[in-house]
């Protein structure tokens, strides 16, 4: 039936080029009509439409207002409309809970609670809409991803796009010249440019750092549990790219969550190769620091700089102020996305005056949710570790190590970064729930067809 209406609906547009002339605009909609299809009959060809689109961010949008639509929500709801088909006509086989969605539920439960107490209800609205379509994110991906294959082919196009992008980081950043994408240039005084960042198409290099750590994190783990010569050099050959877009984004918050990730590889790898991978890191980090340019360098050593950084000055200070917003209102809250409102009159001195969005993650579920956040902060910890403890006493799987990492580095981001609704956060604790069903020979065999 569905076929049947695309094809339909194909001739007519194509009736209607020829008559019009509008050729481009209705090559476009056929190309969305038969991906359309594509992801009716095959879900998981959706969550592979995500995984390209995501990194697109600002260049992805379709419209910025009065509310910002992407390609990248079209794909997603698509998806969601193409699994939930799947669950009414086969039930049974298309939908499962893991421990960690109970603290996704009470997250969702207690993010929309808070409009009732928020300082800024429309604003918590939105945001309780944003985190409810996040978590679907996670929930439909783990469960169209019901195989090996699936969730291989998902890590292969997640790595693909990283490498993509982490090479158009490094053009923007070291290629004189080059203008794809989107940098964010750093002003000095006198009005002049200090130094720029790659941002890849992100609005905030911060945000595309946070994406190209947990993918190289991610390929690390790939080459380490390698078992050819053809797979090693292919994870290596990404993994550095990667990498190499990563050092671009002149990210601090990236660089220290991709080491964090990376002790997550080591503890993960086959014992027989911790001691090479450990030798291989150290190395790698002494040559980059010999090699590294001034800016590069520059940065790096200014990471625990707290006195003369200013943004690191912020961030120490919000730690501070967001403290003092939770023992003004620890039951309650400010309301979730309304912590920017009440910011300013916690403010301390010598931070930045245009800075007014939580940073700290953990700390701000509880200073925007109160004791809900906090419960659903904990019910999460519980849920993360329920994903990976089961698996004790038997080598890690690659997609296991690979989703072990990326959480990790992201989880130790959102200690200086608001990641709630940064996709990659939710993709790979859906592709974690996936490979720990995978391992456990629990996944749904392929349907026919």
């Amino acid at each position: 039936m569905v076929w049947a209406a695309a094809a339909v609906a194909s001739g007519g547009l194509a009736g209607a080029a020829v008559a019009t002339g509008t050729a481009v605009p209705v090559a476009a909609l056929l190309v969305g009509l038969a991906a359309l299809a594509a992801v009716v009959r095959w879900p998981h060809l959706g969550v592979y439409l995500v995984l390209l689109l995501v990194p697109l961010d600002i260049y992805g949008r379709v419209v910025s207002e009065p509310v910002p639509l992407t390609l990248y929500q079209l794909a997603l709801v698509v998806t969601l409309v193409a699994w939930w088909l799947r669950i009414v006509l086969e039930p049974g086989q298309w939908f499962r809970f893991a421990p960690i969605d109970v603290g996704c539920a009470l997250l969702v439960a207690a993010a929309f609670l808070s409009t009732v107490w928020s300082i800024d209800p429309s604003s918590t609205l939105r945001a309780g809409i944003r985190v409810l379509f996040a978590w679907l994110l996670a929930l439909a991906t783990a469960n169209v991803l019901r195989d090996g294959a699936r969730l291989r082919a998902a890590y292969v196009l997640l790595l693909a796009t990283a490498v993509v992008h982490g090479a158009i980081g490094f053009a923007q950043q070291f290629v004189p010249g080059f203008d794809l994408g989107r940098v964010k240039a750093y002003m000095a005084a006198g009005g002049r440019v200090n130094f720029v960042r790659a941002s890849g198409f992100f609005e905030d290099p911060n945000m595309f750092a946070g994406f190209l750590a947990a993918a190289f994190v991610a390929g690390l783990a790939f080459v380490v549990h390698s078992r050819s010569s053809k797979a090693f050099l292919a994870s290596a050959g990404a993994t550095a790219v990667i990498g190499a877009g990563l050092v671009a984004t002149l990210s601090r918050t990236g660089w220290v969550t991709a080491a964090f990730g990376a002790v997550v590889v080591a503890l993960t790898a086959p014992p027989r190769r911790r001691r090479w991978l450990v030798g291989v890191g150290l190395a790698a980090v002494i040559g980059l620091a010999a090699v590294a340019p001034g800016t590069v360098a520059s940065r790096a050593a200014s990471i625990f700089d707290t006195e003369r950084d200013e943004s690191n000055r912020t961030r120490y200070g919000m730690y501070l102020s967001t403290i003092e917003m939770i023992r003004d209102d620890w039951v309650l809250g400010t309301g979730l996305a309304a912590y920017e409102k009440a910011y300013p009159a916690y403010r301390k001195p010598g931070t930045s005056q245009v800075v007014v969005k939580p940073h700290q993650l953990p700390l701000s579920f509880v200073a925007e949710m109160g004791v809900l956040g906090l419960a659903a902060e904990v019910a999460l910890a519980v849920g993360t570790w329920l994903l990976f403890w089961p698996r004790r006493g038997r080598p890690w799987t690659p997609y296991e190590a690979a989703s072990a990492a990326g959480i990790a580095s992201l989880l130790a981001g959102s200690l200086f970064q608001y990641y709630l609704y940064f996709e990659y956060l939710w993709l790979f604790v859906a592709f974690a729930v996936a490979a720990r069903r995978t391992a456990a020979g629990a996944a749904v065999p392929d349907e026919r067809g």
